[in-house]
């Protein structure tokens, strides 16, 4: 059971977070428009993201090792991570180098702020329910890459897992279509998991230092289409396998192994696997409850007509 100092605990500093994020999307619709009345609009997203993990690395103490930086100078690339949690913004704002833009689910274009900055910085904004516009702006995105010598951050999984244990989601194929279809080399990144520090169904807000690797580039310029699938699976079965040697976040003076912390994981995770199984079983007794009650009820009628007829 967690405690209520804990809740209370990690829903101020939720609140903290999230004013943090609204100051320095602020902060990014303003540098937006400096640089790109300068004529360096391609370093928007570069110079909030960086603003950004200094506040907020040094404002929760929260900091990033990354190993392997030097891979992502390689331009023009397409940089795909694993998605987790909103400590991914954080991750973005340590590793993202210069000329380096984001694909995003269209309706944050929408958010206040957020999405002014991101409207500005240059975002590719992905309409997911109309593929034909989905495409165009893909396509957008690798025209401007390989013009530009810029590079693209892609999460494949699609959506954040918030996975409380080493793991990562079936991988979306967008990402390498784009790097086959434009033959641009594919940098992969893979971060430990962040549950350990922040979690909401853990309550965690915690210090500590994330770890993150950077694996070799894949090339693509050599590949086909019939090549995806495969491209796909193997750039998954890396990452995976380095996701698990990283394993979890240190949390700054807890000497928990990756054994302990997976274990304080797997607890929760049972705890809710027993209130939903005991939820469905309450909704298939009640369901039972009101079928005996109607099948009563029209015994009782069709009694009483017979009773009439009689």
């Amino acid at each position: 059971m967690v405690s209520l100092f804990k809740k209370i605990h990690f829903y101020f500093k939720s609140s903290l977070a999230l004013l943090t994020l609204l100051f320095c999307a602020v902060y990014g619709v303003l540098a937006s428009v400096v640089l790109g009345i300068s004529g360096k609009k391609y370093l928007s997203q570069w110079a909030t993201a960086r603003f950004f993990y200094c506040v907020f690395s040094n404002l929760f103490n929260i900091k990033i090792e990354v190993e392997h930086e030097e891979r992502l100078q390689s331009l023009p690339s397409i940089i795909i991570g694993n998605h987790q949690s909103v400590l991914d913004i954080l991750i973005l704002g340590k590793i993202f180098p210069k000329g380096c833009f984001v694909t995003s689910k269209e309706s944050l274009k929408y958010v206040p702020f957020l999405g002014w900055f991101m409207s500005l910085s240059g975002t590719f904004f992905i309409n997911r329910s109309n593929r034909e516009r989905a495409v165009r702006t893909l396509n957008n995105a690798l025209e401007e890459m390989k013009k530009n010598k810029h590079a693209i951050f892609m999460f494949p999984e699609g959506t954040r897992s918030y996975a409380l244990t080493p793991t990562l989601l079936p991988f979306k194929k967008g990402a390498f279509h784009m790097a086959v279809q434009s033959g641009i080399q594919i940098v992969p990144i893979v971060a430990s998991n962040t549950s350990s520090l922040v979690s909401g169904k853990l309550y965690n807000f915690k210090q500590g230092i994330i770890k993150i690797k950077v694996l070799e580039p894949i090339q693509t310029s050599h590949l086909t289409k019939d090549d995806v699938h495969k491209l796909a699976e193997n750039t998954r079965q890396q990452m995976l396998e380095v996701v698990n040697e990283l394993g979890f976040s240190k949390v700054n003076g807890d000497d928990f192994t990756n054994d302990t912390l997976e274990q304080e994981a797997t607890q929760v995770i049972e705890q809710q696997q027993s209130q939903d199984a005991t939820t469905d079983a309450d909704v298939t007794d009640m369901d039972t409850s009101v079928q005996e009650e109607q099948v009563h009820e029209s015994t009782s009628l069709l009694s009483n007509k017979k009773g009439v007829t009689d």
